[in-house]
Order: C-alpha cells, then sequence, then structure tokens
C-alpha cells in the first residue's frame, strides 16, 4: 500500500511543477511575442490585439480539432450513468411498492386473524 502511494506522489508533485513551469514557459513567449511585435510595429496595442487573436484562433482550433470529440464522448457517459441510475431509481420504487402493498396486506391478515379469534 505504502508503495502505491508512494508511487502516485512521485508522479503527482512532478507533474504539477511540469504543468506549472509549461504554463510560465507559455506566457513568457506570448509577453516577448508582444513586445517583439510591439517593436516591429511601432505599437503596443497592435501587437496586443494581433498576438491575443492569434491566442484566440489557437485555442478554437485546439477545442475543434482534440477536444470537443472528447467532451461529446464524456457527456455521453454521464448520460449513461444518469439513465442506468435512473432506471435503478425505477426499479427500487416499484419494489418497494410491492413490498409496501405486500406488507399492508399481511397486516389486513393479521388484523383479520385477531379479530376472528
Amino acid at each position: 500500500m505504502d508503495r502505491d502511494n508512494d508511487s502516485r506522489s512521485s508522479f503527482v508533485f512532478p507533474l504539477i511543477f511540469f504543468v506549472l513551469i509549461a504554463a510560465a514557459g507559455g506566457m513568457l513567449l506570448i509577453t516577448s511575442s508582444v513586445v517583439w511585435l510591439a517593436t516591429v510595429m511601432g505599437s503596443l496595442l497592435r501587437a496586443m490585439l494581433i498576438v491575443s487573436g492569434a491566442c484566440i484562433v489557437a485555442a478554437a482550433a485546439i477545442y475543434l480539432i482534440w477536444l470537443r470529440r472528447t467532451i461529446v464522448c464524456i457527456r455521453d457517459r454521464i448520460e449513461t450513468v444518469y439513465e442506468v441510475a435512473h432506471a435503478a431509481r425505477t426499479g427500487y420504487d416499484w419494489l418497494a411498492g410491492k413490498f409496501r402493498l405486500l406488507g399492508a396486506l399481511l397486516g389486513v391478515r393479521q388484523a383479520y386473524d385477531v379479530l376472528k379469534k
């Protein structure tokens, strides 16, 4: 058990560190692109608009190419889980109703037996 926890922690912390370093590198790349384009164009505002527009286009492309199918698949799986849970709940309610009816019938039978004596 301890070996499993050690392997998880030895994977999680480097993964978090990697993601943070990659995000910092991406921000530095975008910032340096804006500064370089501003020196070339002579306008910081235009450089920021161009680089942010390129980032938005890249994000949209990533979503449409890779993430959209995955999100649809996850949504379908969640709907399947919901449908199974709903069917289980419906079956449970039906079975509970039958047991309540049986209990009520047995209660009536017992009351009849008491009155008959």
